[in-house]
């Protein structure tokens, strides 16, 4: 078998266990939180904290491991941040009180780097046009974790607590570890042909009209997911019709399960009228769902129009990843990855603050009101921006 067929099925199993352990943990943070002593008057902000905690540290984190992955091999980093996250699952489960949570939190953000790094090794690893499939394929596989992950993470808190999810979590990505260990080759790793400081490498990514398109619909995506998630399961509660104890978490699944049903169709359509076409729609879809969510009240109403959203965003981090592997130097793809990834998590910080802010005046649902206006300023953005992709090229 080939060594980068290989690589791809080893990493599709490891990046699936990573995803599935993060997202059984992470629906119901907010709940924990509240198990520990972050209750309260402050419990928005306690929330607005642990989720902002990571983002403020990948911010630089996330270049900085994608610039050793350039120099040093993309391999040796995802094992680094297999080993840190098993450490930071286990922390979490030991905490007792919010601060401690934190802590771990934003070692989770400086530390970690699992999934983007597997994304780059297979970039990088992989011969010809495959390398975009690949990654796509690799990106929906990572998606299905996410679908059940929020089951299990149900399943788990209602039977065994939240402390033994994050045990569990910390054995997969344990066991996903060894596997790329001992099974993933890398032989292609890149000789970079001039050394520069990071600062260099952001001012390179700012003359870059297609890695600046790509900064700013990274930055969305991540927005999206980081502004609603943390109130997503408190904002069901608020609204109207039957709950059943599985519903937060399945309509929490429902992007992912959008994501894995529609973006390989995506992907073909991409190849036929170019991947910018498919991102000003994903952008569009965001921008309008958002706005529907926000007007719906109806639980189930709310759960269908929610993943029809996630078809329009299933476009956009593919159409990234695509783009990423075809028009970016591969000796400058590690580092484009690290920064798509700072960019995004810049971004998810302060909508964080900002969401936490918005759900303490406004309610739950007016998170989707601030989604829907960052997406239509973005989507103006890179409609701008485009032209100058185009002239580039």
């Amino acid at each position: 078998m080939p060594y980068y067929k290989r690589n791809l099925y080893v990493l599709s199993v490891a990046v699936f266990l990573a995803s599935l352990s993060w997202q059984q943990v992470i629906p119901f943070l907010p709940k924990f939180l509240k198990e520990i002593g972050g209750g309260g008057k402050h419990y928005e902000l306690w929330i607005s904290v642990i989720f902002a905690c990571q983002s403020l540290a990948a911010i630089v984190a996330m270049p900085f491991w994608g610039k050793l992955g350039d120099t040093y091999g993309r391999k040796p980093m995802i094992i680094r941040a297999g080993i840190c996250l098993t450490i930071v699952y286990f922390g979490m489960s030991v905490c007792q009180a919010p601060w401690q949570l934190a802590i771990f939190r934003f070692l989770n953000g400086a530390l970690t780097g699992f999934i983007p790094g597997s994304y780059a090794l297979i970039s990088t690893n992989t011969p010809g046009n495959r390398a975009p499939r690949y990654v796509a394929l690799l990106e929906s596989i990572s998606n299905i974790g996410l679908i059940i992950g929020p089951s299990i993470g149900a399943m788990l808190a209602r039977f065994a607590g939240y402390r033994l999810s994050m045990v569990i979590s910390g054995i997969a990505v344990l066991l996903s570890t060894i596997a790329v260990a001992f099974l993933v080759q890398e032989p292609n790793k890149v000789a970079v042909k001039e050394k520069t400081s990071m600062v260099q490498d952001f001012r390179l990514a700012f003359k870059s009209p297609v890695l600046i398109s790509l900064m700013v619909t990274m930055s969305l995506v991540w927005v999206y997911g980081n502004s609603i998630n943390p109130y997503l399961v408190l904002h069901i509660e608020t609204l109207q019709g039957w709950r059943p104890w599985w519903l937060p978490a399945l309509t929490y699944s429902l992007p992912g399960i959008a994501f894995v049903l529609f973006a390989y169709r995506w992907s073909i359509l991409g190849q036929r009228w170019g991947y910018e076409r498919n991102i000003l729609i994903g952008l569009s879809g965001g921008a309008i769902g958002a706005i529907l969510l926000f007007t719906i009240h109806n639980v189930w109403a709310f759960a269908v129009t929610y993943f029809i959203t996630g078809i329009f965003m299933s476009t956009l981090s593919p159409s990234v990843g695509a783009v990423t592997s075809t028009e970016i130097p591969t000796e400058f793809r590690g580092r484009a990855y690290g920064i798509q990834q700072s960019a995004g998590t810049c971004a998810s910080f302060l909508a964080i603050l900002t969401a936490g802010q918005v759900a303490r005046v406004f309610g739950y649902g007016a998170v989707f009101l601030f989604v829907a206006c960052a997406f239509l300023t973005g989507l103006a953005v890179f409609r701008s921006m485009v032209r100058h992709w185009h002239v580039a090229k």
